[in-house]
């Protein structure tokens, strides 16, 4: 397994929500023991989860009896880079945002001034 695509967390939840980390080797171990634990699954299972781009509960959150979290470990979510287009107003956004107005392409901002 590589170690810098899989993250994991406690489970605990704070005022910005989960924090998510890289595990170390001695993480992993932990998480994989825990999984055992918690999931009732063998080594060769939970190992075979995680390489398979699945995730795993390993262990109840530090405030569990409030929040009925697991901390969790996994795969990370690969996400896309964002496209950005020029637009003839001049900004530059995401291509999901460029609008078509009569003088152009138009950023959201200027789409009313330019149509």
């Amino acid at each position: 397994m590589n170690l810098s695509q899989m993250s994991f967390t406690t489970g605990y939840v704070g005022s910005m929500g989960k924090a998510w980390k890289t595990p170390t080797e001695a993480d992993l171990e932990k998480c994989i023991v825990g999984a055992m634990e918690v999931e009732g699954k063998t080594r060769e299972q939970v190992i075979s989860i995680l390489e398979s781009g699945g995730s795993v509960k390993w262990c109840e959150s530090p405030n569990f009896y409030y929040d009925h979290s697991y901390g969790v470990i996994g795969t990370k979510r690969n996400s896309k880079p964002v496209q950005m287009r020029e637009c003839a107003c001049g900004h530059t956004v995401p291509a999901s945002q460029v609008m078509s107005a009569s003088l152009g392409s138009s950023c959201p901002d200027c789409y009313d001034r330019m149509s």
